[in-house]
């Protein structure tokens, strides 16, 4: 397997096991910083680690990056704010998005 494709598996397995965690420890937690619906948290959260592997090898990149050309502006703006401040604002901004 190319290594760019092995980096893809890799990025959608980490992601994938990670929604997986917080679709069963905090569904309001997925929903808000990963972006899921209450219907993909569901589901995410009764899969094994053998279905998100499987699904990981899919070929394609699994999740969308939130990286809005204002969330970019921002982020850099604040260079000299504290993080606390930037991740507050943050999630602030990906709560206020829609889920498609």
């Amino acid at each position: 397997m190319p290594l760019i494709d092995q980096e893809i598996v890799e990025l959608n397995l980490f992601w994938l096991v990670k929604a997986r965690e917080f679709a069963r420890e905090n569904r309001q937690k997925a929903v808000v910083v990963l972006g899921l619906d209450n219907d993909l948290a569901d589901k995410l959260s009764s899969l094994s680690i053998d279905d998100l592997n499987r699904i990981a090898h899919a070929g394609v990149l699994l999740f969308r990056p939130r990286f809005r050309p204002t969330l970019w502006q921002q982020l850099i703006a604040r260079g000299s704010k504290s993080s606390l401040s930037i991740r507050l604002h943050t999630l602030l901004m990906a709560a206020g998005e829609k889920c498609d």
